[in-house]
């Protein structure tokens, strides 16, 4: 096979003297991929000649032609990489080594077939040049356009990821014509009958209206010449079955008339605004249907000026759709980001409209002074912000994709996939080669976790070497729960020595009559939690056994007074006469202030009698089982009351706390005591300790509170 003479003209006249790199590339792949045959029977060199001719037709930079030729000899021929940095350079090795890694995307599909947008992005990160991009399209469509060679379930397949993963790339890179021809043909293969009723619904529309056309045409080149518009060109383009089909999906086959785009191309941006003016005087627009896409560009930086407006004729009003535009945009809106490497325009300026993007405006100012290849990676930086950030994807051994932040290590990787695996993890292989667990990943990586089922877990340096929050919440949760019991050791033992260093043993400091103090300050539930924060680090055991002594000076100040009150003329003693234990010592546990009508337990206690707890109280979990029993309540309480505790969550207004203070006078209850304080949503939290005679007016209570709507819920 040997290049066509127009092409070889077209190569010549375009890229002058760099069209000598263009046929040695040629004449170097027809070469390795000598003796091989494509499926219809041609020549192997037919696949990237075709390939490059798509390239050279977006008159894409000389680097990206040549990648087009040689794309497939890494993969497909004895081709070493070596070998096509000795011939053509790093920086098309770079590209074929780039390609090499998007076709990793059609292992990856085969896990993941409900999964697109991870593998759109993985393209797109692993494109890091641009140009890899344009390379892998333009192949794409090539393979596309000769698929009818293959059988229908291998057509389905590679038409249904071509729609799911070419086509929205095609359109994040704003190649319109590119990807306006890949759903085409995706639609020819995936629904053939409805392609076919489509291209006649088409035809029919066209032919009704083909004079209507012309004269739309017609009358928008007189207005450019009645506007002094002198640059113009006009072109009536037939939208694609596919978008013409799903339009029909929404709005049905008789709702289909702007069967046509008008295309209005001008010089300057100006000349944009003054045919819309133009446009707007002569036909009467639909309303809703104008965007102005110069002013605020799509985001992959598409710009144009889109009207729909009415042609009026005897079976009633027409609409029809104009774009407006530039060259430089109608170039872009064709070829997309391909179009900043134009040949022999590579390093001029872009012209005005780009200015609304901040991304974009920088691009510019920088263009003049960098490379091809530094301006395609930074491109594809700017079309990838916003799409993602900061991301990379990477690949498990059986092509599943993993979304890490960028440096990540195979530690992060490890517990993205299970905390399971992440806690045995011991190693890890990185492309087939063993690697450090610290070694940092980059997108397409095929990741391999080692694992040991004899693994202790692991290790605190790994906080420090993570690079995701993920992963250092599910490291601190190991050691917080697989360490408990060494960690409630440990910490003991700190405690210990920290009231030693302060002059105290510990046993005296841990005292029944204020821990349920203590504990409820701390918010935790046992002491055994206490350690275990203190052991794993979370908790200062400085803090904890400052708070411990206070409350034991305290305590001890008022010794004398607090026997008195325990056991002779308070009223919690007379609440707490109990059932059968007449002459015992009991109090009631302030961690859950049971009320009579509650059900009870108690607790023998050392040498202090009995405590009473609510049997729902969660403090009960970290007692000794053994030394509780089953009590009841006694007979004559009825004079007594009872410090019961509710939390009311409300609206945070000063009418709120007087509500309440109204309803507890109408109902005769005395206030013990009242917090307040906020949640993070701003509502007013209010813990009351109020006197009650038992259980039953405190519900009574608490359904009167409800009535009220400033409270949101209350609690016991």
């Amino acid at each position: 096979m040997e290049i066509e003479h127009e092409i070889l003209d077209k190569i010549n006249s375009t890229y002058g003297e760099d069209s000598q790199l263009i046929l040695k590339a040629f004449e170097f792949a027809k070469q390795k991929h000598e003796g091989q045959k494509r499926e219809d029977g041609q020549e192997y060199i037919v696949h990237p000649y075709q390939t490059a001719k798509i390239l050279i037709g977006m008159n894409a930079d000389v680097v990206s032609v040549v990648c087009g030729l040689l794309h497939d000899c890494l993969e497909d021929t004895e081709c070493t990489e070596k070998e096509i940095i000795n011939q053509f350079g790093q920086e098309v090795a770079n590209i074929l080594v780039g390609c090499s890694k998007v076709e990793l995307i059609k292992q990856a599909r085969l896990n993941n077939p409900d999964e697109n947008e991870p593998l759109r992005k993985m393209f797109l990160c692993i494109s890091k040049d641009a140009r890899v991009a344009f390379v892998k399209l333009a192949d794409r469509l090539d393979n596309m356009r000769n698929l009818a060679v293959k059988l229908r379930v291998k057509q389905i397949k590679i038409a249904q990821e071509t729609l799911d993963i070419y086509v929205p790339i095609a359109e994040r890179l704003g190649m319109s014509k590119l990807k306006r021809e890949l759903e085409n043909l995706c639609f020819m293969y995936l629904l053939p009958v409805e392609y076919q009723e489509t291209q006649r619904v088409m035809e029919e529309n066209y032919k009704k209206r083909e004079k209507i056309i012309v004269d739309i045409s017609d009358s928008i080149k007189e207005l450019a010449k009645k506007h002094n518009v002198e640059k113009i060109r006009v072109q009536s383009r037939i939208k694609s079955n596919f978008s013409i089909f799903k339009k029909q999906q929404k709005k049905g086959k008789d709702g289909i008339y702007d069967i046509v785009a008008h295309r209005v191309i001008v010089e300057e941006v100006k000349d944009c605004y003054t045919m819309l003016g133009a446009i707007l005087d002569k036909w009467k627009p639909v309303e809703g249907r104008f965007k102005d896409y110069i002013a605020h560009p799509k985001e992959n930086f598409y710009r144009s000026l889109h009207i729909t407006v009415l042609y009026p004729t005897d079976e009633g009003e027409i609409p029809f759709e104009v774009q407006i535009r530039t060259e430089e945009m109608h170039n872009y809106c064709e070829y997309g980001m391909a179009a900043h490497w134009i040949y022999k325009e590579v390093g001029s300026k872009l012209t005005s409209g780009y200015e609304s993007n901040q991304k974009m405006l920088e691009l510019k100012k920088n263009s003049e002074q960098k490379s091809v290849e530094d301006n395609a990676e930074e491109f594809m930086e700017i079309i990838k912000s916003g799409f993602y950030a900061n991301k990379i994807f990477v690949f498990t051994p059986k092509m599943n994709v993993v979304e890490l932040v960028s440096g990540s290590n195979p530690i992060d990787l490890a517990y993205a996939i299970h905390s399971g695996v992440g806690n045995k993890c011991v190693g890890a292989k990185v492309n087939g080669k063993m690697v450090p667990i610290d070694t940092e990943l980059k997108s397409a990586d095929v990741v391999e976790i080692i694992t040991s089922a004899t693994s202790k877990g692991p290790s605190k340096d790994w906080l420090k070497i993570v690079k995701m929050n993920a992963s250092r919440e599910k490291i601190n949760a190991f050691f917080k729960k697989e360490m408990r019991e060494e960690n409630i050791k440990k910490g003991k033992l700190i405690l210990d020595q920290a009231a030693k260093t302060k002059g105290y043993t510990l046993s005296s400091l841990l005292n029944d009559d204020w821990m349920d103090q203590f504990l409820d300050k701390s918010c935790l539930s046992t002491m055994e939690e206490v350690y275990a924060a203190i052991g794993h680090g979370s908790l200062a055991s400085e803090k904890v056994i400052n708070k411990l002594i206070s409350l034991y000076e305290k305590a001890n100040k008022k010794q004398e007074l607090q026997i008195n009150k325990e056991f002779t003329g308070d009223r919690r003693t007379k609440a707490a006469e109990i059932s059968g234990l007449d002459g015992i010592m009991t109090k009631l546990a302030k961690c859950c202030n049971p009320v009579p009508g509650d059900k009870i337990v108690g607790y023998i206690s050392r040498g202090r009698g009995i405590t009473i707890h609510r049997s729902d109280c969660p403090v009960l979990k970290a007692l000794e089982k053994d030394r509780l029993m089953e009590i009841d309540w006694g007979e004559k309480l009825s004079d007594s009351s009872y410090v019961a505790v509710i939390k009311i969550i409300a609206k945070n207004s000063p009418s709120t706390l007087a509500s309440i203070s109204n309803k507890l006078v109408e109902n005769k209850i005395n206030i013990s005591y009242i917090y307040s304080d906020k949640n993070k949503e701003g509502d007013a939290i209010y813990t009351f300790g109020i006197e009650v005679n038992g259980k039953q007016q405190l519900s009574e209570f608490i359904n009167k509170l409800h009535v009220l709507p400033e409270i949101y819920d209350i609690e016991r």
